[in-house]
């Protein structure tokens, strides 16, 4: 497309509106991330609740991955995976390959409570797509991954 092209006004329109939308799918993410946090346990933060996320799909794990995975200050996951521990939903062992680092793992409650919530947040994420059709749905994730792709590539 040109800057001629008489759909560019419109384009650039639609492009600054992203920023608004995004910032709206934000507080939306960061509101479902504190609910869901309170669902699976109400001790649990949800700075914990996304480790313990990350836990789950990424067992054992150290903290270092966790950092670079979750882009967290190394002392709030310390923070966090001390208080799951503490709450009985993470265990950890000596790295066996580097004895001064820590793996962690879900427990076995922390595997079934996180399965109970990924139920209920997939019956709730298509309560809100329900009238949607299908493809839509499909072409709605592969937009959004191909966005998110780009974004992180900048």
């Amino acid at each position: 497309m040109t800057p001629d092209d008489p759909r560019a006004p419109a384009r650039a329109d639609a492009i600054l509106a992203i920023e608004g939308e995004m910032a709206r799918l934000v507080r939306a993410v960061r509101a479902t991330i504190l609910e869901n946090a309170l669902r699976f346990s109400p001790g649990v933060q949800p700075s914990g609740y996304s480790v313990l996320r990350h836990l789950v799909a990424h067992h054992p794990t150290t903290p270092a991955a966790i950092i670079a995975a979750l882009g967290m200050d190394k002392s709030a996951v310390s923070r966090q995976l001390r208080i799951l521990k503490d709450l009985g939903f993470v265990t950890g062992v000596p790295d066996p390959d580097d004895r001064r680092a820590s793996l962690y793992a879900p427990t076995p409650l922390a595997l079934e409570r996180m399965e109970r919530l990924r139920l209920e947040v997939q019956a709730d994420y298509a309560g809100a797509l329900d009238d949607w059709h299908s493809d839509d749905v499909e072409q709605f994730v592969r937009l959004l991954g191909e966005f998110n792709d780009r974004i992180e590539r900048r």
